[in-house]
């Protein structure tokens, strides 16, 4: 009998990567707390593990590195390593104690959320400049974490001082040994306190990385989200539920911090949609990330101070005022036909050469009972909006259409109640899930769908523009508000 030589004995560093990755995807771990993919979250606990350089080159063809043999017992120590990153679904950061943000090392643990922001982008590529000048000297980092932000602000602009403040003394524990650690302990000073300091200072720059995630998003956090510090994370502690609540005292309050120039760059993640409801009025510019253009933003503290005194009612609020009036009648046909050729001067090019004009054609056939649904939107007695829904050829799936809103009560909540309607319309028809279809450039409606549970899925009817995103949501239980 021939003995069987040890698998372990001769695996080359690349092998362990590429090992490591499988059982990650096997086991279905979350991603996002410094990588994106479990090639990238292998690489950083095998080379971790084995002391060498996170940039370490893994796949350059003239790198010998990738064929570094690995012992044994190093292999023993990595299979323990991601032994526990699957059983405990901790992001990598909190099981080596470190992180990097725009290559600059942190030091981490549970104490304080994972350092990701991309604020971090905009300070280190110049996006911020033709903001800023000689005049600006005082930048304040509200809810700092574990202080990154203030510590690339203070390596991007040497002449300024950072003021980093946050709610959590933990937190604070480890903001100041990244302090610390980077040397800045003479232009960086930490400060505890909840929301904004009143010390008298006025910032050139604000920097605001806060917690905004809406209450449906965080009940779907997956695990490795949930280990870090809900209060870090949760919009939502003032009873709110689209994640704005933090976010809605802190551009009211700002003004009275900022010097005259001043300017504050927010971050609100996937949160674009239930922004611009709960402040349609505000002038932001917003900036380029890796992530895109609905992330981070900017406004000046004259922009601010044109927010109107009484806080925009919220999404909840909004709804409240509303009213939905089924369509029935051949009164109500007629002018949901004339909402939806509206809809089609203001939003097609060609009404004729769209499905609209189909619509058109045979609105009670199409949106009427037993299959179909239309629902006219009223804010008083002001007719502002409609939407409908009808059957598809996949059995049990309703697709949502025609989801209009007028300009002047748009960002105000009600495409979200809408759609909430026609969801619960759905459901009460025996429906078993719903869809919708939307162009990839819709960014802040397929920010919303999402924010309703809506997920990707295959394209349930063929349509001659294969670009267009089709998004769905089971109906088995009542879409959080």
């Amino acid at each position: 009998m021939k003995k069987q030589r040890n698998p372990t004995a001769e695996l080359t560093l690349l092998d362990c990567v590429n090992a490591a990755a499988e059982k990650l995807s096997a086991a279905g771990v979350a991603f996002g707390h410094g990588t994106t993919n479990a090639f990238d979250e292998a690489a950083w606990l095998v080379l971790w593990q084995l002391g060498l350089p996170l940039d370490t080159p893994l796949q350059a063809p003239d790198s010998s590195t990738p064929n570094r043999l690995v012992a044994p017992e190093e292999q023993a120590h990595i299979a323990t390593l991601l032994e526990a990153r699957i059983s405990t679904r901790k992001p990598a950061a909190y099981l080596t104690q470190e992180a990097w943000l725009q290559g600059v090392g942190f030091y981490v643990d549970e104490r304080a959320i994972v350092p990701r922001s991309l604020i971090a982008e905009v300070l280190v590529e110049g996006s911020l400049d033709y903001w800023l000048g000689e005049s600006t000297h005082r930048v304040l980092d509200l809810c700092t974490g574990n202080g990154s932000l203030a510590v690339i602000a203070a390596m991007v602009y040497p002449d300024v001082f950072v003021q980093a403040s946050d709610i959590s003394t933990e937190a604070l524990e480890v903001a100041r040994i990244n302090v610390e650690r980077h040397g800045f302990q003479k232009r960086i000073s930490l400060h505890q306190g909840d929301g904004l300091p009143h010390n008298g200072i006025h910032f050139d720059l604000i920097l605001c990385n806060p917690p905004y995630v809406n209450a449906q998003s965080m009940a779907e956090l997956p695990p490795e989200f949930k280990a870090e510090p809900a209060l870090a994370l949760d919009g939502n502690r003032s009873g709110g539920s689209d994640g704005m609540d933090f976010i809605r005292q802190l551009l009211v309050q700002a003004p009275a911090c900022m010097s005259e120039q001043a300017i504050l760059v927010l971050e609100i993640g996937h949160e674009r949609a239930h922004f611009e409801a709960a402040f349609p009025q505000l002038d932001a510019y917003w900036l380029a990330t890796s992530a895109g253009e609905d992330q981070v933003l900017l406004v000046t503290r004259e922009a601010l101070l044109a927010l109107p005194s009484q806080p925009t009612p919220t999404p909840a609020q909004t709804a409240q005022q509303l009213d939905f009036k089924p369509v029935s009648t051949a009164t109500d046909f007629e002018t949901f036909k004339q909402l939806l050729l509206e809809y089609a001067d203001q939003d097609l090019a060609d009404a004729k050469n769209s499905s609209i004009w189909q619509d058109l054609q045979a609105l009670p056939q199409r949106y009427g009972a037993p299959k179909g649904a239309a629902l006219l939107v009223y804010h008083g007695e002001t007719l502002i909006g409609c939407g409908a829904l009808t059957d598809t050829a996949q059995a049990g799936l309703a697709e949502l259409k025609r989801i209009y809103i007028r300009t002047a009560f748009r960002r105000q909540g009600v495409a979200r109640a809408l759609t909430l309607q026609l969801i619960d319309q759905a459901r009460a028809m025996g429906y078993d899930s719903a869809a919708i279809s939307t162009w990839p450039a819709n960014t802040a409606s397929i920010t919303l769908y999402q924010s309703l549970g809506f997920q990707p899925i295959t394209p349930f009817k063929i349509h001659p523009h294969a670009e267009l995103v089709f998004l769905g949501v089971p109906l088995l239980r009542p879409v959080a508000n």
